[in-house]
């Protein structure tokens, strides 16, 4: 530069979020990157708000605000999905929210549907786009572990909503972060990453006995290896909102990391594991007949990722396993002569990746992969017979003991083997972004330890799976983007076997399949968001449930072709200006918003009646409000409206409709540096309503709590 130039004052940027670079030229001005914020998911690059400051001449600096940069890099970016994620909780609302479990934080997302059968996340099913809890995968920093026994336990998650840095929702089947596609869609829960020493513990009561615990430690060391991590847990009990409905939970969860940069190299060494122990009454979860229903479950899982980055190239390897112990009790208290025992069950599932991508420059980059995915189970009522335990002449060192149990033994045993191969390739231009990927599928059956005869056993087939994705900017604010997809869903062991006074599996299950489109729009400013989105899905040889009018026999099929349409529309407004202390423009508005989805689902299944398929939420909508009250003192608002189709039988065994309802939940939070002061209430007009047909929900339940952090 000539010495005699005109010295231009420097632009300082603390964070950033998407919009062309050609922004920087525009300025005229010199550029200094401060702090640069950049995050990204497992599954999907994502951004943080952006802030511009410059000197001004009389010394004092003033703000300025810029939309969104597009984060433009050498590396490849093999974690983008086929299907972009939709929604997201971060960290700071999850915060705010008036909830302290993760099954209920979800219901604050768009797109999902979440039926709870307790409280405070003792069970609950996810559904996504108009889909079944078992069409839903979950996720735990990109490593799928969704229960194959039954989706009903795939949210037995370890992560306290503490430990959590946000939740991704992703609509549509082409959630491929490790090969593994969603039938429906799939949540991401991604835990914290510490840049420093700290520390926190959290303890709150409240209604009906609620006790709740929390401590966390987060670390991270400099050297060689670059260290962090975080782990911790927390304890939870209640005495019940009804008979039968008290719970314990134990969860222990820690996620450590490990990277050496040297160069353009970098090593990336990922380990998580996580425990859980829950007890709680089962006040008639699955059937109103037996009221006196309870259950105990144990979970550990682990996993261990390894990734190599280079210039161009990026490796990356993952093994993970999940076990889920569960003892179902159809009578807690006292049996009838004719019950034969409890139901036990140990499920596993453990698998394999590699993936390896590059990136092409212009071209874009390009992702192949394959995966093995094992999964098991050993049980009392579910699988193929082992042998006849008890019968005369049997070898009982055939059978497999069951864990922390004395004398009892499974007599069951299922496994099934899931190789896949996948390819995508990604090419960003100016204005478009395009996806597509092709993953080949095969998934088999065998029978475990000693099988008897008429074991089942079989393959399922050999599939191709596809789908593309394509996003175009129209303005530098206003993003036109769509997907389209086709998927399936292996039966549950639960779908194949399960056998009840009220239900019957059916061995003879094939995949069920579906093709699904969806488009929409998207607007981004720096503190408004607004979408609207349509979607398209049919479904084939639908897995269901389903029984005749006025029958409480329920039978498990391939009976139902679902066509399911809907749409969603939201807004969302965040203060950027009441960050920043002594702001006259300061907002006494932190953020709001509302959404609406609508759904409609066609069968064509005669005129069975539908346990999970056609039983939807057709009206969701919902509105927030987080606002200043004095000082340190906020509260948020949550309002929400549900009207469900389908029925379910009431007593006497009449068709029932569900009835719609409207809840109120608010939360009072005192925010100081080092601690913050909680009161909260959820369902505040103590409305009666129902998730799930027979299955009351809690009253009003207040509850308060502290939580430190150093």
């Amino acid at each position: 530069m000539n010495k005699h130039s005109r010295k231009r004052a420097p632009i300082c940027f603390k964070r950033w979020k998407r919009t062309p670079w050609a922004a920087f030229a525009s300025m005229g001005k010199i550029i200094k990157i401060g702090v640069l914020c950049v995050t990204y998911s497992l599954l999907v690059m994502k951004s943080q708000p952006l802030l511009g400051q410059s000197a001004a001449k009389n010394g004092k600096d003033t703000l300025r605000d810029l939309e969104e940069l597009i984060i433009s890099t050498e590396r490849p970016t093999p974690f983008q999905p086929l299907v972009r994620v939709i929604a997201v909780i971060q960290q700071q609302e999850i915060e705010r929210a008036a909830v302290r479990n993760l099954p209920d934080l979800l219901r604050y997302l768009q797109g999902t549907d979440l039926r709870s059968r307790g409280g405070e996340g003792v069970q609950a099913d996810l559904s996504i786009l108009g889909g079944t809890f078992d069409q839903t995968m979950v996720m735990i920093n990109g490593i799928n572990f969704t229960d194959p026994q039954t989706g009903h336990h795939s949210l037995n998650i370890p992560v306290e909503i503490s430990q959590i840095e946000r939740v991704e929702i992703l609509q549509g089947p082409g959630a491929w972060s490790e090969g593994s596609v969603a039938y429906a869609g799939a949540i991401n829960i991604i835990t914290k990453r510490p840049k420093k020493i700290s520390a926190g513990a959290s303890v709150s009561g409240g209604s009906y006995g609620f006790f709740k615990g929390e401590a966390n430690l987060g670390f991270a060391s400099p050297g060689r290896w670059q260290v962090s991590g975080i782990g911790g847990g927390g304890y939870s009990s209640s005495d019940g909102y009804t008979a039968n409905t008290d719970f314990s939970i134990l969860n222990l969860y820690t996620n450590v990391s490990f990277v050496r940069k040297s160069g353009s190299r970098e090593h990336t060494i990922t380990l998580q594991a996580g425990y859980q122990h829950k007890a709680f009454g089962a006040n008639s979860f699955y059937t109103i007949a037996y009221p006196e229903q309870f259950e105990e479950t144990r979970l550990f899982l682990s996993s261990l990722q390894y990734q190599y980055q280079s210039g161009r190239w990026q490796i990356k390897t993952s093994a993970y396993q999940r076990r889920f112990f569960d003892r179902f009790e159809l009578f807690r208290y006292e049996a009838p002569s004719w019950y034969t025992g409890h139901n036990y069950h140990q499920n596993d599932i453990a698998g394999i990746n590699v993936q390896a991508a590059y990136k092409w420059g212009r071209m874009g980059t390009s992702i192949a992969g394959a995966e093995y995915r094992f999964e098991h189970i050993f049980s009392t009522v579910l699988g193929d017979a082992i042998s006849a335990a008890g019968t005369e002449g049997e070898n009982e060192s055939d059978l497999r003991q069951v864990p922390f149990e004395d004398g009892k033994f499974f007599t069951k045993a299922k496994s099934r083997h899931t190789p896949g191969v996948y390819i995508k390739h990604i090419v960003q231009l100016e204005k478009w972004r395009l996806t597509g990927g092709l993953h080949l599928s095969n998934s088999y059956n065998s029978a475990a330890g000693v099988p008897a005869a008429g074991s089942v056993s079989g393959s399922y087939g050999t599939r191709l799976y596809a789908g593309i994705s394509a996003a175009y900017k129209i303005t530098p604010y206003l993003e036109a983007n769509g997907w389209a997809n086709n998927s399936f869903r292996n039966p549950t062991f639960t779908d194949l076997y399960y056998k009840s006074p009220t239900q019957t599996g059916n061995t003879g299950l094939k995949p069920e399949e579906a093709v699904a489109a969806q488009m929409g729009l998207k607007l981004t400013k720096i503190n408004f968001r607004a979408s609207l989105s349509g979607f398209y899905r049919y479904g084939y040889r639908i897995i269901d449930w389903t029984r005749t009018s006025g029958s409480d026999q329920w039978q498990a099929g391939n009976v139902t072709n679902i066509a399911s349409a809907g749409g969603e529309v939201n807004l969302t407004y965040f203060s950027t200006t009441a960050e920043h202390k002594g702001s006259k423009c300061a907002s006494l508005i932190n953020s709001a918003g509302i959404s609406y989805a609508y759904l409609t689902v066609s069968k064509e299944s005669g005129n069975l009646h539908s346990l999970y398929a056609t039983d939807f939420l057709r009206h969701k909508a919902s509105a927030f409000v987080d606002h200043k009250i004095i000082s340190k003192l906020s509260a948020r608002w949550d309002v929400s409206f549900q009207k469900r189709d389908g029925t379910y039988l009431g007593p006497g065994n009449a068709e029932t409709s569900y009835k719609p309802f409207a809840l109120v939940d608010v939360r009072l939070l005192w925010s100081a540096k080092k601690y913050k002061i909680s009161v909260e209430a959820t369902n505040l007009f103590n409305t009666n309503y129902l998730y799930i047909g027979n299955l009351p929900q809690p009253g009003r339940w207040i509850k308060a709590g502290l939580s430190i952090s150093l």
